[in-house]
């Protein structure tokens, strides 16, 4: 087949699953500056859940939504819908429960656009005590784990990426498993703001500051240890 028919074809097929309301996948160009992000849950450690679902566009809208996700102990969700398009990314995840840390949601949300970020928590819960609906960037909220160790949960984490790019995530859980490890649980991520073009590692861009990734929000802890049962 020529690469004309095939380009045709793909084209006619992107086009119908659009008219089905199907996600189309990402175009390849998604990494280029300004492109933007999204996921709805994700953990690392012991237990491993890739982004899921994910997005990303570097021009018109992408949109992903799972009905349900539930393949580990780690974090159940009911609901996950994410979009991202050049310049915004949303994600959105319902029925939020995170065993470990006593971590219930109605639903929680990040949201970035144009480089800026927020996160929002409805009806959020950690070990009984009732979390913030519009958390200050990069609260830390302590827990403890009783027979594990200590760990943490951080809302509204916002970090600047090496690019220049922002990456809000609404929920973030550190939580120890033993024998010296630790299982992360991010829910609710969106990235989004122009990408910087590659700069040299060594010397100063005129001006004359150094170069180096910004720093992010620096955390707000909330006082006391919220211990966690069972």
């Amino acid at each position: 087949m020529s690469h004309r028919k095939l380009t045709r074809r793909l084209a006619r097929a992107g086009l119908v699953a659009a008219a089905l309301g199907l996600a189309v996948p990402a175009p390849a160009n998604a990494a280029e500056p300004g492109g933007s992000s999204a996921f709805g849950l994700n953990v690392t450690g012991p237990a491993h859940v890739p982004p899921t679902p994910a997005v990303s566009s570097a021009t018109g809208e992408v949109r992903r939504a799972l009905l349900r996700e539930e393949r580990t102990g780690a974090v159940r969700a009911t609901a996950l819908d994410v979009a991202a398009r050049r310049d915004r990314a949303h994600s959105k995840v319902a029925g939020v429960d995170v065993p470990a840390a006593h971590l219930n949601a109605e639903a929680v949300t990040a949201r970035c656009l144009g480089g800026r970020g927020s996160a929002s928590l409805a009806g959020a819960v950690v070990a009984g005590r009732p979390l913030a609906v519009s958390p200050p960037p990069n609260t830390t909220v302590p827990v403890k784990v009783p027979g594990l160790g200590d760990g943490s949960v951080v809302l509204n984490k916002q970090e600047r990426l090496p690019d220049g790019r922002l990456r809000v995530t609404a929920l973030e859980a550190s939580l120890p498993t033993g024998h010296g490890k630790i299982e992360a649980v991010r829910i609710a991520s969106a990235t989004c703001g122009h990408a910087r073009k590659a700069r040299p590692v060594h010397g100063k861009p005129h001006g004359g500051k150094p170069h180096g990734p910004e720093i992010a929000p620096r955390p707000v802890p909330v006082k006391g240890d919220l211990p966690v049962t069972g």
